[in-house]
């Protein structure tokens, strides 16, 4: 990362300290941004640490240019969408939310990319022992399970997917509490509401200031075997936009290779 961007970077996730999931636009309602040299990116919150990173770079690199970020739940950024907002780019964690935006037609599939590698894990309350297997989750000490709603998030239906394989899914059913969102599911595991959530690790949210703190749970080690495929964070181009090689400009950036670095430091690790 070059002196000059890098200290940017740093000022702006200096800034997300004291604002927690902020953004750096407002977008008009049912519009992307009317300016040309303006890029608009709707983010799902856990991610827009990363997104500052790329954006820093990618605005040094194209003097002019910006990137306004709108953050949020990926589920509302989706619903957002469907309801008429024309971001020019869209980023998520997992292929749910993507997914569903593509099948619609309203995002170009053959323009997706993604970086960054995550596995599923299980967390706990800190201080309580770590649950390493999903078949821990039928033990009696076991109560209760929090993780979001599958079929609509990705973490859920990738979570379920695990459950299933490991053939627990229907013994824990009656201990799962699901949530909208996968931060919903994880401030319960923190408030001690819960006695596991099914979680990413890297788990990016712990990396969001004003969210839920990294040292009010634990998050263990992967389920998933290294042959299985990782979720990653996916990056779209809406089909509306006027700025798709802008887009496509922006996107590469956020995949350089001299990145790697700075987006593991905020949660993204690297493709495996």
């Amino acid at each position: 990362m070059s002196p000059s961007w890098r200290r940017l970077a740093v000022a702006l996730l200096g800034s997300l300290v004291l604002a927690g999931c902020a953004r750096r636009g407002i977008p008009s309602p049912r519009s992307g941004s009317s300016d040309e040299n303006v890029l608009m990116a709707y983010v799902a919150c856990a991610l827009v640490p990363a997104v500052e990173i790329a954006a820093a770079k990618f605005e040094a690199e194209n003097p002019g240019k910006s990137v306004e970020i709108k953050s949020g739940q990926p589920s509302d950024l989706v619903r957002s969408i469907e309801q008429g907002d024309r971001p020019d780019v869209f980023v998520c964690l997992g292929d749910s939310e993507i997914g569903m935006l593509e099948r619609a037609g309203t995002l170009d599939r053959s323009l997706r990319r993604e970086v960054g590698s995550f596995r599923l894990a299980l967390a706990v309350p800190a201080g309580k022992p770590l649950i390493g297997k999903a078949e821990d989750l039928a033990s009696r000490r076991v109560k209760t399970i929090v993780m979001s709603v599958p079929g609509i998030t990705s973490l859920g239906t990738d979570g379920k997917r695990a459950l299933e394989r490991a053939g627990v899914w229907k013994r824990v059913q009656s201990r799962l509490v699901l949530h909208e969102t996968g931060a919903q599911a994880l401030e319960a595991l923190a408030q001690g509401k819960a006695d596991a959530a099914v979680v990413y690790t890297p788990c990016p949210l712990l990396q969001v200031a004003g969210k839920v703190p990294a040292n009010a749970v634990t998050v263990g080690d992967p389920l998933s075997a290294s042959s299985e495929r990782p979720a990653r964070v996916h990056l779209g181009i809406h089909k509306r936009s006027s700025k798709t090689r802008l887009g496509q400009r922006f996107i590469a950036a956020m995949r350089s290779s001299e990145l790697k670095a700075d987006l593991a430091a905020v949660g993204i690790p690297a493709e495996q």
